[in-house]
């Protein structure tokens, strides 16, 4: 296995401790500059184009009914994926795809059902909560002072915000949070306790489905105003939503709170700023730069490495003809690295104007939760800041092993009070 490709020949995106240990923006950089729309046929998993140019992925998702995601998913399948697909097994959630998952027509209708809570002014209605579990959990991490900032800080809070927003009770978000981690990082064994990854991910995956089963079956006869409340309140196109609909749209919901502003926290902000203490000074001395610096969090994590498409028409890009059933992988760091759309764009700079990134895709599928996303990672930082003068690592960050979902799961620090 190459780690850190010289040669286009070497280029193995199944080779996931390339994302782990290696460096998978030299293969990036390689693509964008010689081959970005680049067929990529390697023993693990099935074949692909790998789009890496800003312009191009933007494209993908500025059309998705010719670049379906209901079509096949959205990730990346694996041998083990595709055999079993193959082999014809039931997954229940196939039959009731959470909207990440839908193309138009459906798509749209299926977001509007809990859109509202969305919007920046509700969203801006949860600042004062999201400050109150940021500065519960920074007291915990003041105490300590040695902690793992991915685990201890940059899970908790966007966590407990979207188990909260879910009427999840307390007691159950450290397993919830346990299960999802194996459905969407089974391919990191640390996740996997020794299981094989399809052994470990089935079996989350069932248990996530009977927990939200049960809980859907409780909010059906005692409804609030929970997201699960008015998904099962909703209908698209005159239809009510399924009770396995609803659990679907749940277990996506657990995926976009638990991972996306962790990665963009530990992996976009605190690690960089760690690595460059100029940029921690420069939000200590102006505060209100954070309003605009999430974004650059945002760009240089890309929580999301990887999504698939499938073509649904004859279609040319990047030069490239495209035929019907083809899988294209819009790979969004690559795009946010592109050095024709950024100024230097391997320098962190939370001064960064006119920051248009794809951390949030765009389009049709542009993330439902951005708002809150921007929100949480504000006041994450707004407190962290003023709260303490320094933060060191103690120890070597380790990233996800997984060629979907990127960021770390490890981060020693030691975060030293005013």
């Amino acid at each position: 296995m190459v780690r850190n490709p010289q040669s286009l020949d070497q280029i193995d995106f199944w080779d996931l401790d390339m994302f782990a240990d290696g460096d998978p923006h030299a293969a990036w950089t390689m693509l964008r500059r010689r081959a970005p729309v680049w067929y990529h046929d390697r023993p693990g998993g099935e074949p692909f184009y790998a789009v890496t140019r800003f312009d191009d992925c933007r494209h993908v998702h500025a059309n998705p009914v010719l670049f379906s995601s209901e079509r096949h998913g959205i990730v990346l399948r694996d041998a083990g994926a595709m055999a079993l697909a193959e082999a014809g097994a039931d997954n229940p959630l196939e039959r009731n795809k959470p909207m990440i998952h839908t193309d138009p027509p459906r798509h749209q209708p299926l977001r509007r059902v809990i859109s509202h809570n969305f919007t920046p002014r509700a969203v801006g209605r949860l600042e004062e909560q999201i400050r109150g579990y940021a500065r519960s959990c920074l007291d915990d991490v003041a105490d300590k002072r040695d902690v793992d900032f991915v685990t201890e800080v940059a899970h908790r809070i966007p966590s407990a915000i979207a188990f909260a927003l879910m009427g999840v009770p307390a007691k159950d978000w450290d397993r919830l949070a346990e299960l999802e981690h194996i459905t969407v990082s089974g391919t990191d064994p640390e996740f996997t306790h020794g299981d094989s990854v399809a052994d470990a991910q089935a079996a989350a995956g069932m248990e996530l489905f009977g927990y939200f089963a049960e809980l859907v079956g409780q909010r059906r006869t005692d409804p609030g105003d929970d997201l699960i409340s008015q998904l099962l309140a909703g209908d698209v196109q005159g239809q009510p939503l399924p009770w396995e609909q609803v659990v679907a749209e749940a277990g996506l919901l657990l995926a976009g709170g638990l991972d996306t502003t962790r990665a963009a926290a530990s992996a976009g902000a605190m690690l960089p700023m760690i690595e460059h203490p100029d940029q921690w000074r420069i939000l200590q001395d102006e505060p209100s730069l954070l309003s605009s610096a999430v974004d650059e969090f945002v760009r240089w994590a890309s929580p999301i490495t990887s999504e698939a498409r499938t073509v649904t028409g004859e279609t040319e890009l990047g030069g490239v003809v495209l035929r019907d059933g083809d899988r294209v992988v819009v790979w969004s760091p690559s795009a946010n690295r592109d050095e024709d759309h950024f100024d230097e764009p391997f320098r962190f700079d939370v001064r960064r104007e006119g920051n248009r990134h794809l951390g949030f895709a765009y389009g049709e599928h542009y993330c439902l939760g951005v708002h809150l996303a921007r929100l949480t990672l504000r006041v994450e930082f707004e407190e962290i800041l003023s709260r303490f003068v320094s933060i060191e690592m103690t120890g070597p960050p380790s990233r996800v092993r997984s060629n979907f979902v990127g960021g770390l799961k490890h981060l020693p620090v030691r975060m030293n009070p005013r």
